[in-house]
């Protein structure tokens, strides 16, 4: 049967509970931003139309207002008294949007024009041509007004193309008798776009800016700000004046700005929320599938270990149940089961040390005691103590001192532990190439000690994972080589306590040669004596 693979389930979860979704809601954001943007777009026009709804009305109100003060001048007269002139003079005074004032029969006959300043030749003239140059507005006016409604048309005196035009507002009041009389107001065009229209817009400077053109030349009339004239929009035409337009926008950003910063901000927030939950389902892929590997690597242990323990308890076992029944005759034999008992005790008593070194580690508590040491001494006190058991595994060591190194400040028994780490390594590693050269040297203000076999060697992308805790690498020997997978992670443990490191040179199937390397203590040089070359 098939073993299942936890990590590739973790990631199935992952990928179906946490990515799919945030995937397929990010698509569906994206896709509805498009929408999003035009109603956002919509809603800033139609507020804008709001606002050019109520320039309009608000013009047209003070135009209707300036009427209705008028008929009601008209109003209040005798039966069949004209308006005094000081009225309607006092009426221009009141109301300085209005430049001069003009009255006639229902015919548009005997004009008569009141005016603040005197009234310049022909302005009679121009108001009755202008009356009876659309005499169906006039009947429209006087058809409107008998049926209880007053109209206000708006016209432009004189040159349509003049720079400075004179509006006319046109419009039929009643006397007190009840007779039509066409009325107008005479207003310069500059006059009216600054103080009449763009009144309402200056109460919103704040927020809106607001132009008015004329629609046939595209020409500026008056603005509250210095926009280019293609931004304001949208644009409407004036009720009263036709001839007019007013254009509208916000202050600061356009609306497709507004729509389009909007727009963005929500896609880089979705983005930002994929990323996060993106790297959130990383990282808790990547400590769960570390979780796992913990365990395997732990079950690992506990199997290897259990071997480790197995083994040499087995072999003790069956030597000294051999002897303690008195089979063996022979004294060789007899010395030959008794140092198989003591090489398998100091097998079991390293293992031990080694998990326990390690539990020390794990929980901090491992003690250094730091002290001037002699990497020659430690490497003669290591091989006095393990030169039988390399002997009986066929190997022959060949160790080269440095004859002049600087002391080290060390934990001499903590070095000779990662030492002899390493040359278990590669006592286990070696398969038929039985060598071992161990040698000692110093340069850059370091002090090192080296250990090299010809065994399998490591591959090159392996070299950080044998160090990590429980690792042992799938390949070569190791299938048949048992270990606990602590030796060189406790080894690397003391070498970081010693502020040092190990190094590592290997070459896949010529050995590997492994690197104790310390700080040197250079005002302290033991007279160390000169080493050469030696085979034990």
């Amino acid at each position: 049967m098939k073993k299942k693979n936890p990590t590739r389930a973790v990631a199935f979860v992952l990928i179906v509970v946490v990515l799919l979704p945030a995937i397929l809601y990010s698509g569906f954001e994206i896709t509805a931003l498009s929408t999003q943007e035009n109603l956002i777009a919509d809603t800033y026009r139609r507020q804008l139309d709001v606002v050019l709804y109520s320039i309009n009305q608000y013009a047209w109100d003070v135009a209707n207002t300036w009427a209705s003060t008028l008929a009601l001048l008209h109003v209040e007269q005798p039966r069949g008294k004209d308006v005094p002139d000081s009225l309607l003079t006092s009426f221009l005074v009141k109301h300085p949007g209005i430049d001069a004032l003009f009255e006639a029969d229902s015919a548009g006959g005997g004009p008569r024009v009141t005016s603040m300043r005197p009234v310049e030749s022909g302005g009679q003239d121009e108001f009755a041509a202008a009356l009876r140059a659309d005499p169906d507005r006039i009947d429209r006016l006087l058809r409107l007004s008998r049926q209880g409604y007053r109209k206000i048309e708006g016209m432009t005196l004189g040159d349509s193309l003049s720079p400075h035009q004179s509006l006319l507002l046109l419009f039929v009041i009643r006397d007190r008798i009840d007779r039509p009389l066409l009325a107008g107001f005479r207003i310069e065009e500059t006059q009216f776009v600054n103080n009449i229209l763009l009144h309402l817009g200056g109460d919103s400077t704040a927020e809106f800016a607001t132009e008015v053109i004329r629609t046939r030349s595209n020409e500026r009339v008056a603005a509250t700000d210095s926009f280019p004239s293609e931004e304001f929009q949208p644009r409407r035409q004036l009720w009263l004046f036709p001839h007019l337009a007013v254009g509208i926008r916000l202050k600061g950003e356009t609306i497709e700005e507004i729509a389009r910063s909007r727009t963005r901000r929500n896609l880089a927030l979705i983005l930002l929320l994929d990323a996060v939950l993106i790297a959130g389902a990383v990282v808790i892929y990547r400590s769960v599938r570390r979780e796992i590997d913990l365990v395997r690597l732990k079950s690992d242990f506990v199997s290897n270990v259990s071997h480790e323990l197995r083994t040499p308890l087995a072999l003790i076992r069956m030597y000294a149940e051999t002897l303690e029944m008195g089979r063996l005759k022979s004294e060789t034999k007899r010395r030959e089961y008794h140092r198989t008992i003591v090489g398998e005790t100091e097998r079991l008593t390293r293992l031990v040390n080694n998990l326990l070194s390690f539990s020390r580690m794990e929980a901090g508590r491992k003690p250094y005691t730091l002290a001037t040491a002699d990497v020659n001494g430690i490497v003669s006190t290591v091989l006095e103590t393990f030169l039988p058991h390399l002997r009986a595994q066929g190997f022959s060591p060949v160790v080269i001192p440095d004859p002049s190194h600087p002391a080290i400040l060390a934990d001499q028994e903590a070095v000779q532990e990662a030492l002899l780490n390493l040359i278990d390594n590669a006592v286990k590693y070696s398969g038929t190439g039985k060598y071992l050269k161990i040698a000692t040297g110093h340069g850059g203000g370091m002090v090192w000690i080296s250990v090299e076999d010809h065994g399998i060697g490591i591959a090159r992308e392996h070299h950080d994972r044998i160090f990590e805790t429980f690792e042992r690498i799938s390949t070569g020997l190791v299938h048949t080589t048992r270990g606990s997978g602590l030796g060189l992670s406790i080894t690397r443990h003391i070498m970081d306590a010693h502020g040092g490191t190990v190094g590592l040179e290997s070459t896949p199937g010529k050995g590997s040669t492994f690197r104790l390397v310390f700080p040197a203590l250079v005002t302290n040089t033991p007279s160390a004596k000169k080493g050469k070359a030696a085979t034990v």
